[in-house]
């Protein structure tokens, strides 16, 4: 199936389950009140100007999607969001979900989000869950990578390892060169000759196994079964009256990597092969151990400046957030690794020609992110990749959250910068369902890793680009689809935000 496609069924397919009744608990529903509710709503969703909803609003959303990293997900996500006067975007909002995937990811979970918690001012985000990766990505450390060289692997094309190096070479005169070709022709995919021809023959010993015995051995060298339980909780609050924002929060970790050497998948004849992760063993690969687990616990602070819109929090039109977080993990946090993460990132949005745009009922929002994260320390493997910031999580330059060209963890390394440029155009808006938007976007996006800031120069940039389209339902539920494109590579995925 064609990205194009992937993209188009996802949209579609979410759409469709997306109609159902969205009922609220309102006041405001009672009596002369409920004539306008539908009108409220609507304007709320847009951030248009108009009175917004008060009491609570529920929705279920379902939660079909594509992303190339773990596949068709299917699952729903059921949310209840409380609004109140002088309370943006809202005063609390909970969500529980059921996610799954084709290829085996899995994230149950539960989430708060309160303003104000029990009078304290603070604003408290607690989330819980149970994630699963049966396909998390390893592909070494560093900016260069021989992409098509990783595809060639995965398919069975080229042996690594104990594999012999196949060849085509013409050998002992005409007569074998025919003979190689009938072969290679014939038998190419369940075996080929090597270069032990020139002394051996065709003997045992002058045999490779072919581009099915090699793919099914060789289809998870990059990939390594995570499972991973976590919790976490933060606390964040503004400085009075100003937009600077003071960030304090835990998370808890526990890591369980499993190997895929010797496994044999479900209707296929050859075990698995060593894992790049098996043969690099890097910090971390004792969470490969039976019964043994890691845990990776950490503490956050970080200091922040958000001047946007807080009734558009999730789908700002002007102002600025940037944030500097910080987090750190030792044995004093029950960690068992010791290293400490510093990311700053600022992000930018702007409202284009307004006047011109406006007049149309349309939108158009130039909106930019720029990061930059250096780890310290000794960060496991599957840690080392992680960007976080203070709402916002993803995994190496790759992914649905970084270089949206390239799968996740493409480009690992201690540090890590990136930018990405976004327009968003508004060009559709309806009451349906209690208000949506749907906005048309593209993006460019660039990026580079390296061992350090002295290693770090301008060449070497990584670059993707894409369409994608968004559906910003009651305001504060937004689905994104993009199709993003590097020189090598492509990436559909399906999210439930903005990157950022």
């Amino acid at each position: 199936m064609s990205r194009f496609l992937r993209l188009t069924f996802a949209l579609l397919f979410t759409l469709a389950f997306a109609i159902q009744p969205a009922f609220a608990q309102n006041e405001e529903t009672e009596g002369e009140g409920a004539e306008n509710t539908e009108q409220e709503e609507s304007s709320a969703a847009a951030g248009s100007p108009g009175e917004k909803p008060v009491g609570l609003r529920i929705t279920g959303l379902p939660l079909p999607s594509y992303n190339d990293d773990i596949g068709f997900t299917y699952g729903l996500r059921v949310i209840g969001t409380y609004y109140e006067n002088n309370y943006d975007p809202y005063r609390w909002q909970v969500w529980g979900q059921y996610l799954a995937s084709t290829k085996g990811f899995e994230d149950h979970a539960a989430n708060l989000d309160a303003l104000d918690f029990l009078g304290s001012g603070l604003r408290l985000q607690i989330r819980a869950g149970f994630e699963r990766t049966l396909n998390a990505q390893y592909y070494g450390f560093g900016n260069f990578q021989d992409i098509q060289q990783i595809e060639r692997i995965s398919t069975g094309e080229v042996p690594v390892g104990e594999n012999i190096p196949a060849t085509r070479t013409i050998l002992r005169g005409d007569q074998l060169a025919e003979r190689s070709d009938f072969i290679d022709s014939k038998f190419g995919d369940e075996f080929n000759l090597n270069e032990n021809v020139l002394t051996g023959g065709l003997t045992s010993s002058a045999i490779n196994p072919g581009t099915r015995i090699l793919r099914e051995r060789q289809n998870k060298y990059f990939f390594y079964d995570r499972i991973r339980p976590y919790a976490q909780a933060s606390t964040q609050s503004f400085l009075g009256e100003t937009n600077f924002i003071l960030f304090a929060g835990l998370r808890a970790q526990r890591y369980k990597i499993q190997s895929y050497f010797e496994d044999r998948d479900d209707g296929e004849a050859e075990a698995n092969s060593r894992t790049l992760l098996d043969i690099e063993q890097p910090l971390g690969y004792d969470a490969v151990e039976e019964n043994d687990r890691r845990y990776v616990n950490t503490v956050r602070a970080a200091i922040a400046y958000d001047s946007r819109p807080r009734v558009r929090e999730l789908n700002p039109n002007s102002g600025i957030f940037a944030d500097l977080h910080y987090e750190a993990a030792g044995k004093w946090s029950g960690s068992h690794y010791e290293f400490q993460r510093a990311t700053l990132t600022w992000r930018q949005y702007i409202d284009v020609a307004p006047g011109f745009f406006n007049d149309f009922g349309h939108e158009f929002v130039f909106a930019y992110r720029l990061l930059g994260q250096e780890t310290f320390g000794d960060v496991p493997f599957f840690e080392k990749g992680r960007i976080y910031t203070m709402n916002e999580a993803s995994e190496g330059l790759g992914g649905s959250g970084g270089l949206r060209g390239y799968p996740s963890n493409q480009f690992v390394d201690t540090v890590m910068t990136m930018g990405n440029f976004e327009g968003r155009y508004t060009f559709a808006r309806t009451g349906f369902l209690g208000g949506m938007d749907f906005q048309g976007l593209y993006f460019y996006d660039i990026g580079r890793v390296a061992p350090g800031w002295q290693e770090w120069q301008p060449k070497g940039l990584h670059k993707a680009w894409g369409p994608g389209i968004s559906m910003v339902w009651q305001r504060n539920t937004i689905v994104t689809i993009f199709l993003g494109r590097s020189e090598f590579q492509s990436f559909t995925a399906f999210r439930l935000s903005h990157m950022f």
